[in-house]
This record gives C-alpha cells, sequence and structure tokens, in this order.
C-alpha cells in the first residue's frame, strides 16, 4: 500500500466522521 493510498484513506475518513458530527450537531438541535 502506497503512501497516497493511506493519505487518500484517511482523508476520506476525516470527511466521513465530520460529516457523523454535522448529522449529530443537527440532530442535537
Amino acid at each position: 500500500m502506497s503512501v497516497v493510498d493511506m493519505v487518500v484513506l484517511i482523508l476520506k475518513l476525516i470527511v466521513a466522521a465530520l460529516q457523523l458530527l454535522d448529522a449529530v450537531l443537527k440532530y442535537v438541535k
């Protein structure tokens, strides 16, 4: 697995986490 693949995977995880956090905040409010 190359470094680029790892970086892309990490970025995808960060984006997914941010979307989940945004959904939770909207649900709480």
